[in-house]
């Protein structure tokens, strides 16, 4: 069964359907929420901006409750990727290392065993 995958959004789109009177990322960045737009057949973004090498940035703002801080994504780059999504040549799925399934084996082994009595 075929489906069809939705395109990616260009960025320059996203940039364009800004509203006045709304916090965004600085010039030539995007916020999470934009990213996820951009790329619409990504589950992981975290994964997929660290394996595609998408430049980020802390932005901070001071308030009556303190400072915030958040991750910008640097606006290019995510047109990269999202080329390479269309083309099929992004790394979308970032595999776990052999130790990490280990870890995780090992994890359900013992909480098996603790569940079970030590058996």
């Amino acid at each position: 069964m075929v489906t069809d995958m939705p395109a990616p959004v260009p960025v320059a789109e996203l940039i364009a359907q800004r509203r006045r009177g709304r916090y965004y990322a600085g010039d030539g960045y995007l916020d999470h929420a934009e990213v996820a737009d951009a790329w619409p057949v990504v589950w992981d973004l975290d994964a997929v901006i660290g394996a595609n090498g998408v430049r980020t940035k802390q932005e901070t703002a001071t308030g009556t409750y303190g400072t915030s801080s958040w991750t910008v994504y640097h606006a290019s780059d995510v047109q990269r990727v999202a080329d390479a999504i269309a083309d099929g040549t992004a790394v979308r799925q970032v595999t776990k290392h052999r130790s990490s399934c280990a870890r995780c084996r090992m994890r359900w082994r013992l909480a098996r065993s603790n569940h079970l009595g030590g058996t």
